[in-house]
């Protein structure tokens, strides 16, 4: 068997985070509560920012964030081109591929 490189992708992510949010809570504000781990992409293409976050307890899914003015502005806007090829770029690499 052998791999071969696939450049099939419509657009790359400018970057790729991966971040654990804890939450605390109880009487002390001390107790772990809850974990969440996750990893955001970010894309900025055409004009438009979007965001998708992956929780990495459940990797078959993301969910897609945006079209946005900027990444600092998260003012929406219509970015059709934009938000197709990152759609393209995620269902290559998750099964379900939801909308916020």
């Amino acid at each position: 068997m052998h791999f071969v490189e696939d450049d099939g992708d419509p657009v790359t992510p400018t970057s790729i985070e991966h971040k654990i949010d804890d939450v605390y809570g109880g009487a002390d504000g001390k107790q772990l509560e809850q974990t969440y781990n996750f990893l955001d992409y970010h894309f900025e293409l055409s004009g438009a920012y979007l965001r998708a976050r992956a929780y990495l307890d459940e990797m078959q899914n993301v969910t897609l964030f945006g079209p946005f003015e900027g990444r600092g502005n998260l003012r929406k806007i219509t970015a059709p081109e934009a938000e197709a090829a990152v759609v393209a770029y995620l269902a290559r690499r998750y099964s379900r591929v939801d909308r916020n």
